[in-house]
């Protein structure tokens, strides 16, 4: 009899590219909540489309490098072990940037499937699925906002 195949990595079981923990009421979240810790959504879409958002968010704030974006993403002073510079090290060379280059919301799909590798995926998720998560986000009226804020102040958004 064959085993169920299950994947090993949380990012991949949860369809949470990028290890959002919970925090919100997300559009696309699973109704069944078995992980306490992180979200859990029905398609990886959903997932990107979180990532996107706080992302923005980031950006909005003023952390528009993947130095800054990764330092909050996955702070080094935790509990979590988490490896930060590593992190930005590797989003930075996937990217081809430095780590301090600014971040435009146009490669945010790009940024989030690399950081979604250093998460765990090992590459089971596609640009294009990052991309379709960025676009469910760009129909809500609080993201377009969010757009135009970052454009009025110089961000390259379309």
């Amino acid at each position: 009899m064959l085993k169920p195949r299950v994947a090993a990595n949380k990012n991949i079981r949860n369809n949470n590219p990028l290890n959002i923990k919970e925090s919100a009421d997300w559009n696309g979240e699973r109704t069944l909540n078995l992980d306490k810790t992180f979200e859990e959504f029905r398609t990886p879409e959903y997932g990107f489309r979180a990532g996107y958002i706080i992302l923005l968010q980031y950006l909005e704030r003023g952390q528009n490098t993947i130095e800054s974006i990764v330092a909050k993403w996955a702070p080094a002073n935790t509990d979590e072990n988490n490896h930060t510079q590593n992190y930005i090290n590797y989003v930075a060379g996937e990217m081809r940037l430095t780590a301090n280059d600014v971040i435009n919301p146009l490669i945010l799909p790009e940024m989030m499937l690399h950081m979604s590798v250093f998460e765990g995926s090992q590459g089971f998720f596609t640009l294009e699925q990052s991309k379709r998560g960025a676009e469910l986000a760009q129909q809500e009226d609080f993201v377009i906002a969010r757009l135009n804020r970052l454009a009025d102040v110089g961000y390259v958004v379309a």
